[in-house]
Formats: C-alpha cells, sequence, structure tokens
C-alpha cells in the first residue's frame, strides 16, 4: 500500500483537530465535576470514572481523526 501526499496532509490535519477535541472534551468534563462538586455532591459520574473518560477522550479522537482525515484527503483530492 502506497501511502499519498494529500492523504498524510489530511492526516496531520485530523491529528491537530484531534487534540483541539481532546483539549475540549477535558474543559468539559472537568468543569462539569466541579459544577457538581460545588453543588454539594461528590463529583459525579465524571469524578467516579476519570481515568476510563480521560482514556477516551485521548484515545478515541487520536485514532479516529487521522484515520477519518487521511481517507478524505485521498478521496477528495485523489
Amino acid at each position: 500500500m502506497s501511502l499519498s501526499i494529500v492523504g498524510l496532509i489530511g492526516a496531520v490535519l485530523g491529528l491537530y483537530l484531534a487534540w483541539i477535541d481532546q483539549k475540549i472534551l477535558k474543559g468539559i468534563l472537568q468543569a462539569t465535576e466541579m459544577k457538581n462538586r460545588e453543588a454539594g455532591g461528590d463529583g459525579g459520574f465524571a469524578a467516579r470514572h476519570r481515568a476510563l473518560l480521560n482514556a477516551l477522550v485521548v484515545v478515541v479522537p487520536t485514532v479516529g481523526f487521522p484515520i477519518v482525515g487521511y481517507w478524505a484527503g485521498v478521496s477528495l483530492a485523489g
């Protein structure tokens, strides 16, 4: 299987978007946990499953977005 330049550019753009998405999702999880703690709770679902959610937030976009970016680059530009 040969790699195409446009596919690699799409994969790099996908990786960049995954990095941005990761920052946004981690901020949302942190804000949800803090809001629950301020309301007198224990942090809720986000606090109880922090390790799993952080792993999902890191792995899924970091793997998925470059694959979709490569596929889109090859499909759209040839």
